[in-house]
């Protein structure tokens, strides 16, 4: 952590502390900001890229989700302010994250049941077709929402992906073999997809994001933002298949098998 940053989060904790938290603290920094533990059941997420409009549809989002979907959900009881930068106070969450439980340095010591867990998150998802507000989301470090001037989730796709890839096209030719073409048949190949139902996609399922109880059911999922949108649901389960294994010489491995249960 940098003096600059250990300087901020001196001073948010500090906020907190004024505040009337006596046992407030950092939790994690997350991609898109901090996680702050006030110690009465609440948590505050320090947003670093969202503004203050944005967290309020997400709060209404949430509301949706947690109606719909059988297990926990975020729950945003305040947007605030916090030196200029949006923060949300939130219900802290209960179970463990599914990481603590299981193995990926051997492909065949992956939990059944953990698999089974995963299962039940994206065919939750799946069915959770209330989607209109968090279609309206940007995502990543953008600023426009991601279905702005489109209508098809596969057309979405494309054009992040070509966003995002024009940002380091020089450098990736040098290191993909036939660039050009590859990036050309991707983008075809996403526009092309068949149109499905919409659902909820979370963007960032893995076992970091699944809290579960003793025996590996599902509690809560967390960490909506990233790239919640809504969309196709098999996003979210090729997503999950590739980074649930990450930092693993078997990953390749593991991914494969989880692209065929979670296919099946």
């Amino acid at each position: 952590m940098s003096d600059a940053t250990q300087a901020t989060t001196a001073r948010r904790v500090r906020h907190f502390l004024d505040a009337g938290y006596p046992d407030a603290g950092l939790v994690e920094a997350a991609v898109e900001g901090a996680v702050y533990r006030l110690g009465d059941g609440t948590v505050a997420k320090v947003w670093e890229r969202r503004r203050g409009s944005e967290l309020r549809r997400m709060q209404r989002f949430y509301a949706d989700a947690a109606a719909h979907l059988p297990f926990g959900a975020p729950e945003i009881l305040a947007v605030e302010d916090m030196d200029g930068v949006p923060m949300t106070v939130e219900r802290e969450l209960t179970g463990e994250p599914l990481a603590g439980r299981i193995r990926t340095d051997d492909p065949d010591e992956v939990l059944p049941e953990a698999v089974d867990c995963m299962v039940a998150v994206l065919r939750a998802l799946a069915d959770a077709h209330d989607v209109d507000e968090v279609k309206h989301l940007p995502v990543l470090d953008e600023e426009r929402p991601l279905w702005e001037g489109h209508t098809t989730f596969g057309s979405v796709l494309a054009d992040l992906v070509d966003r995002r890839v024009s940002r380091c096209a020089d450098r990736l030719s040098t290191q993909v073999h036939d660039f050009d073409d590859t990036r050309a048949r991707l983008l075809r190949k996403l526009r092309s997809l068949p149109r499905t139902d919409e659902a909820v996609v979370h963007g960032d399922i893995f076992p970091e994001t699944v809290l579960v109880d003793d025996d590996l059911r599902p509690l809560a999922l967390v960490d909506y933002g990233f790239l919640s949108t809504g969309g196709d649901p098999r996003f979210d389960a090729a997503v999950a298949a590739a980074i649930f294994p990450a930092g693993t010489e078997h990953a390749p491995e593991i991914t494969r098998q989880l692209t065929t249960r979670f296919a099946d």
